[in-house]
């Protein structure tokens, strides 16, 4: 996702050594570099929630490896904007699979009272990825750089192929009990009474929700509807906050600021080191303090840095008063975002949407909810320029602030609190 931070501004160089498109790309070539990515997220959900379904949460997350593979080497050798546009849809075909299968997994295989944990440790990964090319990006050739990148889901699909079973749920809906047996034998431990206890509970589960269920069931079911309604608007909100036009546009946004004194590549490594730390912290604390309680927590923090934020360019940009005196608050202000971000905002929506529906529904929730996800993204990035030319840079970060206030009044009266709870439990108080 930070991918296009160290690369637009190389495109925009005229010199052909730095620049392989040899001649500069202009604001709307950009727009499209930096979107795009989201149009392929918004279609991914689709094929590969099929495919998790039919065929197995395995068979779909090794399949995501192979557009990521196809993106990367199509960067590394392109030599025009067209081809850039078509490794960033491919890429985000795979994206939007990744983030809707992915959770899905990751609850299925998990236990309920570590579940939380495990699920929300998917967000280390995500700041370890968006790390990578703010560290890389600026001091490689845009070659080296994406034949680097195309090695990590390459790596993947061996050691996933190798390493991780299929989801019990999986196995078991589709009545394939000894490898269900097997594979929660690995995922466990070697106590085949456990292990017996835990799929008569899991078949328990399931029969419950074994008639036939379709995408239309999300909208017919009381109890689906009002989880669906709540994933939706924590998702939509995730992207309200900004967070990806801040992602894709790190180093133009600290170029703009112009202040602190740093290069606004370093102050990119800075953001890129401080979410990547900050993300160790939330798996610890998820299943102790709750889903609720971070969200909330997450919100206010992301409320305040956008005012901050706001109010720093609105300064800058709208009057004439020397602002030398706090040239340190816009690297602050992304600190603050970075954090607060990803100790709730980030990582718990996804967790909480793959903790919501049973597993018969569960595939056409992920796949709905992470459309919406890349649909709100693609706006968000697309416009954002856009906004910022409109509105104003203080007020565009300032709208942002308004979203994630509203937000925190959504979560504090409507969304419920499921740690440690089984799905039938949180099926039960969405019941009531």
């Amino acid at each position: 996702m930070t991918w296009t931070s160290p690369v637009l501004p190389k495109l925009y160089s005229n010199d052909s050594d730095t620049n392989p498109l040899g001649k500069p790309i202009d604001p709307d070539i950009e727009s499209w570099i930096a979107s795009l990515i989201n149009i392929g997220a918004m279609v991914g959900p689709f094929p590969y929630g099929f495919i998790a379904e039919r065929y197995g949460r395995k068979v779909s997350l090794l399949l995501i490896a192979i557009p990521h593979i196809i993106s990367y080497v199509t960067f590394a050798m392109s030599k025009t904007a067209y081809l850039y546009y078509f490794g960033r849809l491919l890429g985000g075909i795979a994206v939007g699979g990744g983030y809707t299968v992915l959770p899905m997994y990751v609850a299925e295989v998990a236990e309920d009272s570590n579940r939380g944990t495990l699920s929300v440790t998917l967000n280390i990964f995500w700041t370890f990825g968006n790390l990578l090319p703010l560290i890389l990006g600026p001091y490689l050739s845009i070659f080296w750089f994406n034949i680097i990148l195309a090695c990590v889901p390459t790596s993947f699909f061996v050691l996933f192929f190798l390493v991780a079973p299929e989801s019990p749920y999986f196995l078991i809906s589709k009545n394939k009990m000894n490898q269900a047996e097997t594979s929660l034998l690995k995922l466990r431990s070697n106590n085949k009474k456990v292990v017996e206890d835990e799929i008569r509970g899991i078949k328990s589960e399931l029969a419950k929700n074994e008639s036939q269920e379709t995408f239309l069931s999300l909208f017919k079911t009381r109890i689906y509807l009002k989880g669906l309604l709540i994933s939706l608007v924590l998702i939509i909100a995730q992207q309200l906050s900004g967070v990806n036009a801040l992602t894709f546009y790190t180093q133009e946004i600290f170029a703009a600021a112009g202040a602190n004194g740093l290069k606004p590549e370093v102050s990119s490594i800075i953001i890129g080191l401080v979410i990547f730390g900050s993300s160790f912290a939330t798996p610890f604390v998820v299943d102790r303090l709750g889903r609720r309680f971070l969200l909330l927590g997450s919100l206010l923090g992301i409320t305040l840095a956008h005012l901050a934020f706001g109010a720093y360019f609105y300064l800058q940009t709208s009057t004439n008063l020397d602002i030398s005196g706090i040239s340190w608050l816009p690297l602050t202000s992304a600190v603050l975002f970075a954090v607060t971000f990803n100790t709730g905002l980030g990582p718990i929506p996804w967790t909480v949407s793959a903790e919501l529906f049973p597993t018969s529904v569960k595939p056409y929730a992920a796949s709905l909810v992470s459309f919406a996800c890349w649909t709100t993204s693609f706006f968000v990035t697309k416009f954002f320029i856009d906004l910022k030319n409109g509105l104003g840079s203080g007020e565009t970060y300032w709208l942002f602030g308004g979203f994630c206030s509203a937000a925190w009044f959504f979560t504090f009266f409507f969304v419920p609190e499921t740690k440690g709870k089984s799905f039938q439990e949180i099926q039960e108080i969405l019941e009531r």
